[in-house]
């Protein structure tokens, strides 16, 4: 895998699809920065991170094929690839938070950005982003967010973390299937009732039973009627100031 290194750029993924478009050289590269001017999130969300405190970085993965139906699969492998990351560091209580967000006792450290590269209908590469808080301490205005640091009390080592996250996220996305069930397992507030509200500003209650292929979270009624919802059409109370 071909490493990159960058002080500031405005996207790591948008720095790795070009890069990819005029070399065509590599068929894994991963890119890491120390600060973005223009970081993104999924379906168009910033992603604010103090310099040179955080992982954020995004790797390539080419020579795939798979359909353009699959992508959720390659967000799930890749949460998993970073709770692979995150374990060995003795990182508390991890999960995944429907649909992108890792969580470490119940507080966001990371989210995931997995962008195609399509040849007709047909996936033939992936840009995953990711960004992991890690050394930073203060994040003001968003009380539900926490960095590596905070949990544990200790600095931890971006590039060390960056290294393996790489090797992980490949051997992960290139696997020939995805743990699910280790995903359910890892995924915030299955089978417990928690709060919602949709976008017209109406609260619920609902149950989490799962994810369906396609992603959109699968939650159950008290009446035991059950709802799909696609991501940006739900929100959980408890992170409404971290989305």
């Amino acid at each position: 895998m071909l490493i990159i290194k960058l002080s500031t750029i405005d996207s790591t993924n948008a720095f790795l699809k070009q890069w990819v478009q005029q070399t065509k050289a590599h068929n894994a590269i991963a890119v890491r920065t120390g600060y973005q001017t223009h970081g993104r999130g999924r379906m168009g969300s910033k992603w604010h991170s103090e310099r040179d405190l955080n992982l954020l970085c995004s790797v390539y993965i080419g020579e795939m094929s798979f359909d353009n139906n699959a992508i959720f699969e390659m967000n799930k492998r890749v949460c998993l690839a970073i709770l692979d990351t995150l374990v060995p560091q003795n990182i508390p209580a991890l999960q995944i938070k429907w649909p992108n967000d890792i969580l470490s006792a119940e507080k966001k450290i990371g989210g995931v950005l997995v962008e195609p590269i399509l040849r007709g209908k047909e996936v033939t590469a992936v840009v995953i982003g990711c960004g992991i808080n890690v050394n930073q301490l203060e994040f003001p205005n968003l009380p539900c967010a926490s960095s590596l640091r905070k949990a544990t009390g200790k600095s931890q080592d971006i590039e060390a973390l960056f290294e393996s996250l790489a090797t992980n996220i490949e051997a992960t996305v290139r696997a020939s299937s995805t743990d699910n069930s280790r995903y359910l397992d890892a995924l915030f507030g299955l089978n417990q009732a928690c709060s919602f509200e949709r976008l017209d500003g109406t609260s619920f209650s609902a149950t989490i039973v799962g994810v369906a292929d396609d992603g959109k979270l699968k939650v159950k009624h008290a009446d035991g009627s059950t709802e799909l919802f696609e991501e940006k059409k739900l929100v959980f109370t408890a992170f409404a100031n971290c989305q």
